[in-house]
């Protein structure tokens, strides 16, 4: 039994060894593969961040050579040169002055026209990712981005107890968000009509061009032609942006619905002119193939095929391009992130709709005004009007840009660079909205800076600013079903003004002034856009002729 007992208990101890044997060897080769992992992970990092200094590099030198050969072209063809005075011997030394000077005038008078008409830059694509998107690889942003997401919990828990203790049951917030996606189905109806007449542009663009070619015999006829198409395309345009809008007044849209249906307008209105103005430029060049060097059949003139088209309306770019960089595969778990940041924002939005711009100005209309009131409404809206614009910022140009282009491989994810630190407005306007700067810059400015001003960089800004300020006004305007032009006056005319005054400010106190005037001017803006709706809602106006409906319902309201 003695000897039984000694093998059972060496039996015992053989297997604790061995399972702790097999326990060190898992830890151990859990360790490696961490270790692994890291190492590739930082070194898959480190090459990409080679590889990017590698094409920036190249970029810049690209551009710069381009710009180099351009100054020495615009020299060369500048300078007054006769081959017959050079090969001559003239005993006149006052003829060789009079040479002289007019070799001068001529130069100066070359350099001042290259000088205007500078060629610009075009964009060019890389494969990059978003600041934010690297900025969070770092683990001290990445601790503030868990501090931000501890915050949306709290507001969470807020809402629970609020409802359960308040209301009596837990709504979340979904009746605000419901109610602001009201008749989103007569939304989707729309914006599927819209992808057919987008369709159609193709077609039809492929019909002009190979009509031009056939009629390039004919010149008369040829110009005919285009013209009328594009008297066609100017008036479909126009009748694509009108539908859009009347349709926002027609169907009584809530505002996130009516928002939805005139960027998604305004969106694919910017593609098709991207595509338009893209590929016209090659058709009336004559050129045969595509930037990959693909040809087009003989005797026809290349239009892009079909898949690129419809690639270029889904992507997250307003620049068209018969490609792009694309990833090598779909990181899932990155797209979910941020399409749960998405849900996680507009449960942010319902909460400062319901507990803070609702409370505010819920009974504007009703109540009385007076401006001791109105101005600790004002201020008691600062906060959470930086949190709508920051939020918006963070859901619409990083979260769900990049969730797009995660689902499409679209390797370009510069939607933004670092506003934040900007110190002027300039730049400011530059960085915020990469991508519809970039759309401006390529489509508006660069061709009415070379046609129309003929080289005027402030007039063709202007213009540019006076665009982009008409289209966000529409898009509030019809979204509340008001008209208060107070973001075509701010944008349009106080932000003008800012640029040009802070161009010299010193660079801590200009990026000081220019947070304090955004939260300062999106507090003031959200907030008298909410007091003209629930003015015009509360208020028994009545409309007698056109002069009422130009006037504001909060001044017909209190006078």
């Amino acid at each position: 039994m003695s000897e039984e007992s000694k093998a059972m208990r060496e039996s015992c101890k053989n297997v604790a060894a061995i399972e702790q044997l097999h326990f060190v060897r898992e830890k151990l080769q859990k360790f490696q593969s961490k270790m692994l992992s890291d190492f590739e992970q930082r070194i898959s990092c480190m090459i990409e961040d080679v590889l990017q200094d590698i094409r920036q590099q190249e970029l810049r030198a690209h551009e710069f050579r381009q710009f180099e050969n351009h100054a020495d072209r615009g020299n060369n063809s500048g300078t007054w040169h006769n081959p017959d005075v050079q090969n001559e011997t003239r005993p006149a030394q006052h003829q060789n002055q009079q040479q002289t000077q007019e070799k001068q005038q001529q130069q100066n008078q070359q350099a001042k026209q290259q000088k205007q008409r500078r060629q610009l830059p075009d964009k060019v694509f890389v494969a990059r990712e978003s600041y934010l998107t690297a900025l969070l690889q770092v683990e001290h942003m990445r601790t503030i981005y868990h501090i931000f997401n501890i915050i949306l919990v709290m507001l969470l828990l807020n809402v629970v107890c609020h409802d359960y203790f308040v209301e009596g049951r837990i709504k979340l917030g979904l009746g605000t968000v419901f109610g602001g996606f009201k008749r989103l189905h007569w939304v989707m109806g729309v914006w599927l009509l819209e992808h057919i007449f987008v369709l159609a542009l193709y077609y039809a663009f492929q019909g002009w061009a190979l009509v031009r070619a056939k009629l390039q015999s004919h010149n008369s006829l040829q110009r005919f032609w285009s013209h009328s198409c594009l008297i066609m395309y100017i008036s479909a345009q126009l009748v694509f942006g009108y539908v859009s809008t009347s349709l926002c007044a027609k169907f009584q849209l809530p505002f996130v619905s009516a928002c939805v249906l005139l960027l998604e307008s305004t969106r694919l209105l910017m593609k098709m002119h991207a595509f338009v103005r893209y590929n016209a430029e090659r058709v009336l060049a004559g050129k045969q193939k595509t930037d990959d060097e693909q040809k087009a059949p003989m005797g026809r003139p290349y239009v892009p095929p079909l898949h690129c088209y419809v690639y270029f309306l889904f992507a997250p770019t307003l620049i068209y391009r018969d490609s792009y960089p694309r990833t090598a595969h779909i990181r899932w778990k990155f797209a979910l992130s941020r399409l749960l940041e998405m849900v996680a924002i507009a449960f942010m939005y319902a909460f400062i709709h319901e507990r803070h711009i609702h409370e505010h100005f819920g009974q504007f209309g009703k109540e009385p005004l007076e401006t001791p009131q109105i101005i600790v409404k004002l201020f008691g809206m600062m906060l959470p009007c930086a949190m709508i614009f920051l939020g918006g910022f963070y859901m619409i140009l990083h979260s769900w840009l990049n969730f797009t282009s995660e689902l499409l491989r679209f390797g370009d994810r510069m939607f933004y660079k670092d506003w934040w630190t900007s110190h002027t407005y300039d730049s400011y306007y530059r960085n915020w909205n990469v991508v519809v700067h970039d759309w401006l810059y390529e489509y508006i400015y660069r061709d009415v800076y070379t046609h129309i001003f003929k080289g005027s960089k402030l007039a063709s800004s202007l213009l540019v600013f006076l665009i982009s300020a008409l289209v966000h006004e529409q898009v509030l305007g019809f979204g509340l079903q008001v008209f208060f032009p107070v973001m075509f006056v701010c944008f349009g005319v106080v932000g003008v003004s800012l640029v040009f005054i802070m161009r010299s400010a010193p660079k801590t106190l200009g990026n000081i002034f220019l947070w304090f005037s955004l939260i300062l001017g999106n507090g003031i803006i959200i907030s008298l856009y909410s007091m003209e709706y629930y003015a015009k809602r509360n208020c028994d106006l009545h409309y007698e002729s056109w002069s009422d409906y130009l006037m504001p319902a909060i001044w017909r309201c209190y006078h």
